[in-house]
């Protein structure tokens, strides 16, 4: 199971396996310094017990303990400097799982991503992949370099001790053999629970803090936090759990060194009774060797406690992978966009979610450059998703979008102002651009000047467009956010502006503010405003009246109001 994890891991993510592969080399040269450091320890030992008065310095115990010693140091550097490059290579496969996904977030079609719910996005990109990589391949190399150190100083100690050597070999790979069949079910246990437990506490996270305005309105805060509270404990309980048997290796594998070292000392003993020198310095190697060996296997059984721990994870994240067929997404890249001269004309267009589950059917409609068209209908109506199909988030099922009379094959631009705007936390000037990394002032300045706001910020903000709304005392209002998404939509100079439910969380006076900035830009702007209040789009050009997927009505508002009577229901809602 470790290799096929191994193989599909560097498949899926292979920016990085010459990386890991050498560095796999670098985990000999560690073994290599060590053995030579328990190695040279019997002939230092010999050259300390000679009689000889006056020894060459090269013969000396003095030189044999300098290299000893230096062996040492040059391991330890060695090891440092591996550390800097294993951390660089984990952070630099988190990185590219990171972008792999988020790449596929951004790229995909918006219809694929919108249904992973946020709870699910977050998971992957903050527990799942942090833990693959910590615990599958940090612990995969780490694992190497300790089995290098085992198995260069456990062929030393053989062929200077091969009865004694081999007793204490089956003896640890015995005791590694055993807690690997008591820990790794139990491990595997666990972690498969995590994952589900991890995405869970991040989901009623996000009720709660997506939704606190409402919880604490509602009084349901005691609710949402015993909901908050069960998810936080049982991730915990989870994840301690795997903490927990990682911590238990150290404590078996220590008395039982204690216990093999008893064992070579008395063979080694038996074998050299009559030659004291040798039998001291295989004393010493012998120690020496175990305190190497002993962290070497208790790390041995904790990397593998972790791997065995993570190996659910990986699959999981495996499994997402294959779900989202992500080996297909094509990198993110600047859009291009369809000329927009004249008209825009739905013909026969029909959509569904879900097989034989129509959401719009037969919608037949031309928009003309510059006219500001009203979308209502009673909830669930289709509206927004008619509105998406315009943009270009979704694609028809069936029909065709045709502009200036030829079919649609890229994207229209579109300014985009939702019923609740996000700030970024930047200045002003760099929400208005919203990722447009050159920025022309005049530019964030007239559009600012279009949607009505440019007053406002010069009263209330002495640094201007400069300012931090997110810093400054000030702050936007419900409705100055709603002004500052127009600015952001008219700054991009879009050939299409969409209000989605834009107002309807407005107060009426403010309401009437935006309608007024909604209607400075009738000709200049194609507008497109789905609306739950009526009075957005009373002045509107046209209105289309969707019910159950279908268009009823298509007229100016006086005349749809008079002859929908639909229409004059929902109206009447309004005004009530």
């Amino acid at each position: 199971m470790l290799r096929v994890c191994f193989k599909k891991f560097f498949k899926y993510f292979n920016k990085n396996k010459k990386a890991f592969i050498s560095y796999s080399f670098l985990s000999f040269i560690v073994g290599i310094l060590e053995l030579f450091g328990v190695a040279l320890t019997y002939p230092f030992v010999i050259r300390l017990l000679e009689q000889k008065s006056q020894p060459a310095f090269w013969e000396s115990p003095v030189f044999l303990g300098i290299i000893i010693i230096t062996l040492f140091l040059a391991k330890n550097l060695f090891m440092i400097f591996y550390s800097y490059l294993q951390t660089k290579l984990t952070k630099n496969i988190e990185a590219e799982i990171n972008l792999t996904f988020m790449n596929f977030f951004l790229s995909a079609p918006y219809q694929q991503t919108a249904k992973i719910p946020l709870s699910q996005k977050a998971n992957i990109l903050g527990f799942l992949l942090t833990n693959t990589v910590n615990n599958f391949i940090m612990r995969l190399l780490n694992l190497n370099v300790n089995l290098f150190i085992l198995g260069l100083i456990s062929l030393f100690l053989i062929i200077k001790f091969p009865i004694a050597t081999v007793i204490t070999t089956f003896c640890a790979g015995l005791l590694i053999y055993l807690q690997n069949k008591f820990f790794k079910p139990r491990l595997l246990r666990a972690s498969e629970n995590s994952n589900e437990m991890a995405q869970l506490y991040n989901q009623k996270s996000n009720e709660v803090l997506l939704n606190i305005k409402g919880v604490k309105l509602s009084n349901h805060e005691k609710f949402f936090f015993d909901n908050y509270k069960n998810a936080l404990e049982n991730f915990f309980k989870v994840t301690g759990k795997t903490l927990f048997l990682n911590t238990i290796p150290p404590y078996i594998t220590e008395p039982f060194i204690i216990i093999l070292l008893f064992i070579l000392l008395a063979v080694i003993s038996v074998q050299n009774f009559t030659e004291p020198d040798k039998l001291i310095a295989s004393f010493a190697v012998i120690v020496s060797a175990i305190f190497r060996l002993a962290p070497t296997i208790s790390r041995i059984q904790v990397n593998l406690n972790g791997i065995n721990s993570a190996l659910p994870l990986v699959n999981e994240l495996f499994s997402e992978y294959e779900r989202f067929n992500i080996a297909e997404c094509r990198p993110v890249t600047k859009k291009e966009f369809a000329k927009f001269d004249s008209t825009i004309r739905l013909k026969d267009v029909n959509f569904e979610y879900e097989k034989d589950k129509p959401v719009l059917k037969n919608i037949n409609f031309t928009i003309n450059k510059g006219e500001f068209i009203g979308i209502a209908g009673f909830s669930g109506a289709g509206k927004t998703t008619l509105a998406d199909i315009i943009s270009g988030l979704m694609s028809p099922s069936g029909g065709e979008i045709l502009i200036d009379g030829k079919v649609q094959t890229l994207p229209l631009k579109i300014g985009y102002i939702p019923q609740e705007i996000h700030l970024i936390d930047a200045s002003i000037r760099e929400n208005v651009a919203f990722g447009n990394t050159e920025i022309n002032d005049d530019k964030i300045i007239d559009a600012l000047k279009k949607a009505s706001l440019y007053d406002f910020i010069i009263k209330n903000y002495k640094d201007g467009i400069y300012a931090n709304p997110f810093v400054d005392s000030t702050g936007f209002s419900q409705g100055q956010k709603q002004r500052l998404a127009i600015a952001r939509a008219l700054y991009s100079e879009p050939d299409i502006l969409i209000l989605d439910e834009a107002t309807s969380a407005l107060d009426l006076k403010t309401e009437d503010e935006i309608c007024h900035v909604l209607n400075s830009l009738k000709g200049e702007k194609t507008i497109i405003a789905i609306a739950h209040r009526i009075s957005t789009i009373k002045a509107a050009d046209r209105i289309i009246f969707i019910k159950n997927g279908t268009i009823e009505a298509i007229a100016p508002f006086d005349n749809i109001v008079t002859n929908c009577e639909d229409f004059k229901e929902l109206v009447k809602l309004n005004t009530n």
